[in-house]
């Protein structure tokens, strides 16, 4: 996407001392808030179940009303058939298309300068802007063949009964409502909700994060971000540094709170011992103001951001699933080992590339520095290697439970251990003619070259013209669980 000049410092026609700061201002805010507004506007009514029932049965309706043209012409008048269509398709239709509308130019008014800002490194923003570009030219499409179907019904009814002419425009008019019927379905697949509170993130993916995750949650949430909900949570953490209680670590403690939102989504905890965690870290009555009701993000928005990265990164959740049954258990990987090497990579790795997560854990007692070798046959690179130094921390001896008000539970460990661990995320490439099962080894080594652990883990490579996990299917699955996720916090909004 090309940039324009929006970004260039022009010379001031009215000289220096022009104050003009204010006045741009709010011209500015004032268009976005009205861009918004009728975003949400449009999209509301677009996102109504009468509007998206009638948007799937029209295309299938316009060739009913051809055929009967056809069949009983003498019955039916095709210029009322064509006018009433184009009325109704304008109705149900045109909301989902000014919608679509809208949220481009909101999305360029509020990345495009971000985008200008960073020099357009950040490919996600270019990603997001052509993804809304698609949907509107879609939506077109769409409006465009109905009524130029409504058009072709109308001229063919200037014609006499039997005119060859006549025929050829209802033939071409079914043809026209034809296509329409495919287009629809796939629009309507492919375009989320119209009135979506964070109208980008189900078109974000993940392009630049860093090697090492010293708060895991936090950085790998805020990798699978896009900009405006980034900014979104950047205000949420904020607001709560200064509801935390005193000498209570509020980096700690946002990751702690990601912990309790992630394992609250899954059900492992009820909602009440989510708010008993919570209440640990904020004072109790302070609790439903600052998270479940935060006016940045709520609890369900929250968990919906937790949902989306767990679909993207299902790899890395795994292994905080694994060490959770691991101190439930008190399996091998936690009982009488000085250390614990857990790696996760994709059972398929589309586009010839993937991501890796390794969690080096030092459960001794002294600060020890180790070598971890990534090796991966005909990858790019075929090796890699890194020098960790993970901060000791010895397990409980005993199994324990999920949760506990009075003792040591998981839910406690978890933080812990993730927080102690070393946090590995390795974007791991094949050469472009790589394909089918492959391996990937994984080692750590002390500084004098012993073996402590080594694992082979294999995934199904698969080239980019295989069809394999593309983009669009991964943001499409991620969009379906974060719903699902959100939905689940709603009622605990509605009634905390």
């Amino acid at each position: 996407m090309q940039s324009d000049d929006a970004g260039v410092n022009l010379p001031r026609p009215y000289g220096d001392k022009f104050d003009f700061k204010d006045g741009l201002e709010d011209l500015i805010e004032n268009r976005l808030t009205r861009r918004e507004n009728a975003r949400r506007l449009f999209g509301r009514l677009a996102d109504r179940w009468l509007w998206r029932f009638i948007r799937n049965i029209i295309p299938i309706s316009t060739i009913l009303v051809v055929i009967a043209v056809m069949a009983i012409p003498g019955q039916i008048n095709a210029s009322v058939a064509a006018l009433v269509s184009a009325i109704v398709i304008l109705i149900f239709i045109a909301p989902s298309t000014a919608a679509s509308n809208y949220a481009l130019w909101v999305g360029m008014d509020r990345l495009g300068a971000r985008g200008r800002l960073r020099g357009e490194r950040d490919s996600s923003i270019e990603r997001i802007l052509n993804t809304l570009q698609e949907n509107r030219l879609h939506e077109h499409m769409r409006v465009t063949y109905l009524l130029t179907y409504c058009l072709l019904l109308w001229v063919a009814d200037r014609f006499p009964e039997g005119d060859e002419t006549r025929g050829l425009l209802l033939v071409i008019s079914i043809l026209l409502a034809s296509i329409a019927v495919v287009h629809s379905i796939l629009v309507e697949r492919r375009t989320p909700k119209h009135s979506d509170d964070l109208p980008f993130l189900v078109h974000h993916a993940p392009s630049q994060h860093k090697s090492t995750l010293n708060i895991p949650l936090t950085e790998i949430m805020r990798a699978h971000l896009d900009p405006e909900s980034l900014e979104r949570f950047s205000k949420w953490e904020e607001y709560l540094h200064a509801e935390f209680k005193q000498n209570i670590d509020p980096v700690h403690a946002i990751e702690h709170i990601l912990h309790i939102t992630h394992l609250r989504g899954q059900q492992i905890i009820s909602h009440k011992q989510f708010v008993v965690e919570l209440e640990e870290l904020i004072d109790s009555k302070e609790v439903n103001s600052s998270v479940i009701e935060n006016p940045h993000l709520d609890l369900p928005t929250l968990s919906r951001l937790v949902g989306h990265t767990r679909a993207w990164q299902s790899a890395f959740f795994r292994q905080i699933d694994r060490l959770q049954f691991g101190l439930m258990d008190h399996n091998e990987s936690l009982a009488g080992h000085s250390w614990r090497m857990d790696a996760s990579l994709p059972l398929r790795c589309g586009e010839s590339r993937g991501d890796l997560f390794v969690v080096v854990n030092n459960l001794g007692a002294e600060e020890t520095p180790i070598q971890l070798e990534v090796h991966v046959p005909n990858g790019q690179p075929d090796r890699q290697v890194f020098r960790l130094t993970p901060d000791p921390l010895s397990p409980p001896p005993h199994p324990l439970p999920i949760w506990s008000k009075d003792e040591e539970d998981v839910v406690t460990w978890l933080s812990k251990l993730m927080g102690s661990a070393h946090v590995l995320w390795l974007g791991v490439a094949w050469e472009d003619d790589i394909q089918g099962q492959r391996p990937v080894r994984i080692s750590i080594r002390h500084i004098d070259g012993e073996t402590i652990h080594s694992e082979t883990l294999w995934t199904q490579v698969m080239p980019r013209e295989s069809g394999g996990d593309s983009l669009h299917t991964r943001m499409n699955i991620a969009r379906i669980v974060a719903r699902r996720w959100q939905k689940q916090a709603t009622p605990y909004l509605e009634n905390p």
